[in-house]
Parts: C-alpha cells; structure tokens; sequence
C-alpha cells in the first residue's frame, strides 16, 4: 500500500514514506510536513496515537492528517475525524480520489497560512497604530503642558493686578482714593 500510494502522489507532490508510525512522528518533527497521510493500522505506532501525537506537537498541530483505513463504515469515520483527523479514507481507494483529497487538503492549508499570516499582520500594523497614537497623545501632553506653562505666568501677572486695580489697591484709582 505504501508504494502504491507513494507512486501516484510522487505524480504531483514531494513524498517522504516511512514504515511506521514512530518514524513518521520522527520524520515529522524534524522537517515539518505540508501534510500527513497514515494508516490507522502500523506496527508499533497506530495511526491514532500518531494522530494524537502530532496535534499534541506545537510544531505539528495544524499539520494536515488524511487517515487511511480498511475499517469501512459510518463510525469508522466518524472515529477518525473526532479523534482529529481532517480526512478519512476508505480502502480501497481509487487514485482520482486520493489525488482529489490530497490536493484539497493541501490547498485548505495553504489557505489557513495566508489567512494566519495576513491577521499577524494585520495585528503588527494595529500595534504599530496603537503606538502611534501613545505617541501622539504623549506629545500633545507635553506641547499642552508647556502651553499651559508658558500661558499661566504672564496670565498670573494680569489677574492679579486686575485685582488690584479692581479693588482700588494699586495705581491712579488707588491715588485717587488717598486724595479724597
């Protein structure tokens, strides 16, 4: 089975086969994977505790996993699929479907990367903003503080001899009152 599947992916895609599962888990920790295809049956490593594996591995949990399986039924697949698959194929397989569900899997991850690279960006522009704005407004605090500054000491000097003048204290008003 794994040659055969090996020979009509190599058709489109670059293949790494292993024999096992521990040697897929090894394989795909060293060169991250643009998907994992696995059989549910292997020696020493099923393809569930593959499978569990791998979405346990920061490194690996978005990888895609099309689990290959001659268990046929509903609840076969539904088992597959709950435990984290994102695929569940049937054996036996046509090579149309394989390469169908392959490349479609392989297309819906290349489209969660841009959309989680566009948001990162995103997020970095709506930080870079953010800041700006901090900026701006530490600015304008500085610029309204020495305003105030600069605008309070004259505006003390004219209050106060309003004041003064006002209440007949100082200047021609004052003089004014000691002559009556």
């Amino acid at each position: 089975m794994r040659e055969y599947v090996k020979r009509i992916l190599r058709q489109h895609w670059t293949v790494e086969a292993v024999e096992d599962g521990a040697s897929a888990l090894a394989s795909a920790r060293e060169r991250t994977p643009d998907l994992v295809l696995t059989d549910v049956m292997m020696p020493g490593m099923n393809g569930f505790e593959l499978l569990q594996a791998l979405r346990a591995d920061p490194r690996t949990r978005e990888v895609p996993v099309i689990m290959l399986s001659a268990r046929a039924g509903e609840e076969s697949r539904v088992e597959g699929l709950e435990a984290g698959a994102d695929d569940y194929l049937i054996k036996p397989f046509s090579a149309r479907e394989l390469m169908a569900r392959v490349g479609a899997r392989l297309e819906l991850a290349r489209l969660r990367r841009e959309v989680l690279c566009h948001e990162r960006e995103l997020r970095a522009e709506a930080e870079a903003a953010r800041e700006e704005a901090q900026e701006a407004n530490r600015m304008k605090s500085q610029i309204f503080s020495g305003v105030s500054h600069d605008l309070r000491t004259p505006l003390n000097a004219i209050v106060g001899y309003s004041h003064l003048l006002l209440d007949g204290s100082y200047g021609p008003v004052a003089e004014r009152q000691k002559g009556r």
